[in-house]
């Protein structure tokens, strides 16, 4: 937990500082480009990252039997969605550095398209993936820090996240295929990526779905409101993506045992995911309440005055990512149960109905718009699978009474 709260510190501070130098027009801009590339990255992923942990943890496969398949099936995607990116933006008519912007955006695409976390996680090794996300923060944090001035050009900031994550990537990748002794790229091993898609295609909807439903606003924001604004919501959000990553290794740490907690005792396995969907709501309130009380200073003292008008999102935003929280826990107890389709159930029309909020919200009420529709799905999302979990536990505890 220390690698992880010491990465998203180097990341927040690396990030602020360069929001700072790059202004809301130009931080709007690369924002934009990596959500999009992180969007694109899981429609590529198909969900095998958590089937894939499930076998592992399971026994059903080691992880030198997946990993290969894994990294040549997203390495093949990604780079021919990488290609037809750079393609896509070299016919359209942007023009000087935010034209190549876009472009350092197919790179970053192919590279957020081989993760690696899905091998520690399944391995309980996730303090190790910590320190490699480590060495990217502090790589791209300092040379924010020492290089970058106010007035900065735009997709600097990209271009400096891109090389980081590319150094690190093919570094654990290296050190991966050496531990566990398989060669990354295999064609052969094709064929094992499609049987686990095969049982992923659920998980994959439901983590593409969900991750629109999260950060849909970002993109929203830029193509209707356009590349300020953008910024502006991109700050807040970007505030809130470091605080979902460190919850989100929580929510990682905490699968493997939802798999135990389901063997041993039912009754048991249902208070205890409770438990913790309920705390982690009662401190998002908790933090929602003096976020509410300091985020007129606070904000422009991290971003300056250019960002102020952006202070009111931030709670909003922060609160809906300790629902998300609660919302892990029950869709994992749900794939620990082999009940893949309810969350995909929860989660799509929450998706769509905050998608079309947009559209009717977004001109009036502007980025406000954006983090009330944002809130409001993952708390609708949080409601909607908390009652699936409960009934799926209740059947299975009366099911196993008869």
């Amino acid at each position: 937990m220390l690698w992880q709260l010491l990465g998203k510190f180097f990341q927040v501070v690396g990030m602020v500082y360069a929001t700072r130098c790059l202004g809301p027009d130009n931080i709007g801009v690369s924002r934009t480009v990596i959500t999009l590339a992180m969007t694109l990255q899981l429609c590529i992923a198909f969900g095998l990252d958590a089937v894939a942990v499930r076998h592992v943890t399971k026994g059903i496969a080691k992880v030198s039997e997946i990993a290969s398949a894994i990294f040549t099936f997203r390495f093949v995607l990604g780079f021919l969605a990488a290609m037809l990116w750079a393609l896509a933006v070299s016919l359209s008519k942007l023009e000087g550095g935010e034209k190549w912007t876009w472009l350092a955006g197919s790179l970053f695409l192919l590279v957020c398209c081989m993760d690696y976390s899905w091998i520690f996680q399944a391995t309980e090794q996730m303090p190790r993936a910590s320190r490699f996300q480590l060495i990217s923060s502090m790589i791209a944090s300092v040379w924010f820090v020492l290089f970058f001035n106010k007035g900065q050009s735009v997709g600097s900031d990209l271009y400096v996240l891109l090389a980081a994550n590319s150094i690190v990537v093919a570094l654990v990748w290296w050190k991966i295929s050496n531990e566990f002794g398989f060669k990354c790229f295999s064609v052969l091993h094709l064929s094992s990526a499609k049987k686990l898609f095969i049982e992923a295609r659920l998980i994959w909807i439901f983590n593409l779905g969900y991750f629109l439903l999260a950060n849909m606003g970002q993109i929203m924001t830029y193509f209707i409101l356009g590349k300020e604004s953008s910024g502006l919501f991109g700050s807040a959000q970007y505030l809130v993506l470091a605080l979902q990553m460190f919850l989100h290794y929580f929510g990682i740490l905490m699968a493997p045992r939802l798999m135990v907690w389901h063997k041993d005792n039912v009754v048991m396995f249902r208070r205890r995911v409770l438990m913790i969907a309920v705390i982690a709501s009662c401190f998002g309130f908790a933090i929602f309440g003096v976020l509410r009380l300091v985020v007129d200073w606070l904000y422009p003292l991290l971003f300056g005055g250019a960002f102020a008008s952006a202070s009111v999102l931030l709670p909003w935003l922060v609160l809906g990512k300790f629902f998300a929280v609660g919302t892990a826990m029950f869709t994992w107890g749900l794939w620990a149960q082999h009940r893949d389709k309810l969350p995909v159930f929860c989660c799509l029309p929450c998706c769509f109905i905050s998608g079309g909020l947009y559209f009717i919200l977004l001109p009036k009420f502007e980025n406000l718009a954006s983090a009330w529709i944002t809130f409001g799905a993952e708390a609708a999302l949080l409601l909607s699978s908390g009652i699936a979990f409960i009934y799926v536990v209740r059947k299975r505890k009366l099911n196993s009474f008869d």
